[in-house]
């Protein structure tokens, strides 16, 4: 499997690869008639990728593998997908996600295409916007009632970090404690608070509680070495230096990646007011501030424009 290089991605990842949190979050989300139905056993995850090659390492998806009471050979896949806001196109991912999980189930196997395993989609919200996307696929159809009933549906299920109470975001406390540190990455709280939970939830597992100390010193900026000392003395003392030390690689990552991006953006800014000086010859200081200023992207496309433009103005425009 490919790692992912968001923050919220790996942490997600990370946080459901713990012992016991993808079968707590299972039995805890899914609707309960369906609860009733799976076997004691933990639900197994299933090695593979579903999401686009070119989404690959921002996006995060576990499958897994769960028995019915039931047994034989009747399976049931679960998909758990993440969004950090609301997109529109969820329904069309996750039905392009099943597609691909039965394509490799069963292959060109007639008999296993005739007995494909159920499939239900979750998906696991943390932004701050509420979520207005249907979980429908029929409701996104625009068709009259008639026509929309003899269309294929597809739903998933919902679980949004938000407005679910910061206690009951979980009863097994590993699980509350990644889910908690999901919520607020997008919204106010009070940091320092927010850290004594999540870190007192995750006392007893040492490799999510370094998660935790990843994401947050990455993800809250409000995150400060003296708060994270205060926390972890406060819950953790005899892991206070190992974790300082962790989060202090990450502060140091953090500010080498942003120097280089600022050196790159200088040099292309340096390259492409020499270019418009040879060009246009003078070139007013309210066009070199608004080059200093601007991003790499942006400079990227003047360097462009400027091969073709005849006036100053046809290059910002």
């Amino acid at each position: 499997m490919s790692e992912p290089t968001q923050p919220h991605d790996k942490l997600f990842k990370g946080l459901l690869d713990q012992p016991g949190t993808a079968g707590a979050l299972l039995r805890e989300r899914l609707p309960p008639e369906i609860v009733a139905l799976l076997a004691d056993d933990p639900p197994e995850l299933v090695d593979g990728e579903f999401v686009d090659e070119a989404l690959r390492g921002s996006q995060s998806d576990r499958l897994f593998q769960a028995k019915l009471k039931t047994g034989g050979d009747v399976l049931l896949y679960v998909l758990i997908d993440h969004k950090s806001t609301p997109g529109a196109g969820i329904l069309l991912q996750l039905i392009g996600y099943m597609v691909r999980i039965w394509v490799r189930y069963a292959g060109d196997r007639a008999e296993a295409l005739r007995n494909l395993p159920p499939i239900l989609p979750m998906v696991v919200y943390h932004g701050a916007e509420p979520w207005n996307v249907p979980v429908s696929l029929r409701d996104t159809i625009a068709a009259p009632e008639i026509i929309k009933r003899h269309q294929p549906d597809v739903c998933y299920g919902l679980v949004d970090l938000g407005p679910i109470p910061d206690p009951e975001l979980s009863a097994w406390p590993p699980l509350r404690a990644g889910l908690l540190a999901l919520k607020y990455s997008h919204r106010e709280g009070d940091t320092e608070a927010i850290l004594i939970q999540a870190f007192s939830d995750a006392k007893d597992v040492p490799s999510l509680f370094s998660m935790i100390v990843v994401y947050t010193t990455t993800v809250y900026r409000e995150v400060t070495p003296a708060t994270l000392r205060k926390v972890i003395r406060q819950v953790r003392p005899e892991w206070e230096e190992e974790m300082l030390s962790i989060a202090a690689r990450e502060w140091k990552a953090e500010g080498l990646a942003e120097g280089m991006a600022k050196g790159r953006a200088e040099g292309r800014a340096d390259i492409l007011l020499r270019q418009l000086g040879r060009k246009f010859r003078d070139v007013p200081n309210t066009v070199v501030s608004r080059v200093r200023a601007a991003s790499i992207d942006q400079l990227d496309d003047w360097s462009d424009r400027i091969l073709d433009a005849k006036t100053l103005d046809e290059v910002f425009e």
